[in-house]
């Protein structure tokens, strides 16, 4: 993900984009080495200005569903349609301590995908080709929470068995009000402490 999309999708307004844009390349110029497609490792972008919050968790496409292309089988649009579902419940996946409540869930797949888990048909063989080479490429999937919090949230947990068994760990970054930060959330390690 790249700093420019998260910049882009948090609308706070200027103000609010001014303020974490500083933080956001600080730790973003640190993930630019390690922002390549890495199987068993995700992202978690945590952004926060005054009591507007966005969770932005991004995985390998084969850690989500099983396989790395546009869907082929009624398998693997079941897979897609179940993750979609479990991803939109916010709580199922990652889980916030503070009076918060969820306002948006938005799932992001790089490829068309509707509800019945049909793809859009298209009839140029050239435009074919090129949906197909992208469809087969390295992708993530990209789960973005919008989140409205009373109080500061104090930790983040998240529950990486339930999201993939293959999930090896999560590489979180934050900027909030009052801070920014880097941790490695693992199975074994998977509550983010935020520090006020």
């Amino acid at each position: 993900m790249s700093v420019s999309f998260l910049i882009r999708t948090f609308t706070l307004g200027v103000a609010g984009l001014v303020t974490i844009a500083g933080a956001i390349l600080m730790i973003g110029s640190a993930q630019a080495a390690e922002n390549e497609h890495r199987h068993g490792q995700g992202s978690l972008q945590i952004l926060q200005v005054e009591n507007q919050w966005q969770l932005t968790l991004s995985l390998p496409l084969d850690d989500a569903f099983g396989f790395e292309h546009a869907p082929e089988t009624d398998e693997q649009k079941s897979h897609i349609r179940h993750f979609v579902a479990q991803a939109e419940s916010f709580d199922t996946f990652i889980k916030v301590q503070g009076n918060c409540s969820l306002q948006g869930a938005t799932v992001n797949l790089p490829w068309p995908f509707h509800a019945d888990g049909e793809p859009p048909r298209h009839s140029e063989n050239a435009h074919d080709e090129r949906m197909h080479e992208e469809a087969h490429a390295h992708e993530d999937v990209e789960a973005v929470y919008q989140i409205d919090c009373k109080e500061a949230i104090t930790s983040i947990s998240v529950n990486l068995p339930t999201i993939s068994p293959s999930l090896v760990s999560i590489d979180a970054q934050w900027a909030t009000d009052t801070g920014q930060g880097m941790q490695i959330i693992t199975p074994n390690a998977n509550t983010l402490f935020l520090r006020h």
